[in-house]
């Protein structure tokens, strides 16, 4: 049973792509991430590196420089520049050593470095730190995804409930006035209503489509909503300079 669990807690680890052509090292790295419960995916050259770094989705990517195809520094330009790939933490290890060449790999947007030949409690405790930061990181995307959610419920509980309540009404009004057989022109004033009421909630709904940014305005004290016309203000001014 205590083998179960541990395998359990390993499966749970996060996934890590190893980029390296010398079988000895990534058999290496391979071998010491895996006794720590990581999950891992390789690569030996730059090429499969960016394919498996998007339909892999690692949490983190250990890279040397020296590669076939496409070497390190542009794969790291690569997943730096790809909006799917560009907060995955790259540690680049090689065995180039100069000053030189380290300002180079974080130029590229490396996150860490480390030099051929390493200690194996230096990769893992580096893996570890960046590990962390990475998953706060996405800790932090993911709250204010959830906060803008909320922003945008409360912007369309505030426009669209109006004009429902309107509908609702204004067709029970509807149905007593044919119950008492009210004449048409009355009858059709109140279906006006609803049509334009229904015209109101679709009009918010295109708008909600346009947004280009969030921008928040106060619904009541210490409830934030999204300014729908100032969110789609960006896209405006882009259609005027076109």
């Amino acid at each position: 049973m205590q083998d179960i669990l541990i395998d359990q807690k390993k499966a749970k680890k996060e996934k890590i792509l190893i980029v390296e052509d010398n079988e000895d090292i990534l058999m290496l790295l391979k071998s010491m991430l895996k006794s720590k419960g990581y999950r891992i995916v390789t690569a030996d050259n730059g090429e499969d590196a960016l394919r498996l770094a998007k339909e892999e989705e690692p949490q983190l990517v250990l890279l040397d420089l020296t590669l076939p195809k496409i070497d390190g520094y542009s794969v790291c330009r690569m997943l730096k520049d790809s909006e799917s790939t560009k907060y995955i933490p790259v540690i680049i290890i090689t065995c180039r050593s100069s000053l030189e060449e380290k300002i180079l790999g974080l130029e590229v947007g490396a996150d860490d470095y480390i030099v051929k030949p390493f200690q194996k409690e230096e990769v893992l405790a580096r893996v570890k730190s960046l590990l962390k930061l990475h998953n706060l990181h996405g800790r932090l995307i993911q709250a204010e995804k959830l906060a803008t959610l909320a922003q945008v419920a409360v912007s369309v509980n505030h426009e669209v409930n109006n004009p429902l309540c309107a509908i609702s009404a204004n067709a029970e009004i509807i149905k007593i006035m044919l119950n008492k057989g009210v004449d048409s022109e009355r009858i059709h004033a109140k279906i006006d209503i609803i049509l334009n009421e229904v015209d109101r909630i679709k009009r918010v709904i295109e708008k909600l489509s346009k947004a280009t940014k969030v921008v928040s305005m106060e619904y009541i004290s210490g409830i934030q909503m999204l300014d729908i016309d100032q969110s789609i203000e960006k896209l405006k001014e882009n259609q005027i300079n076109l």
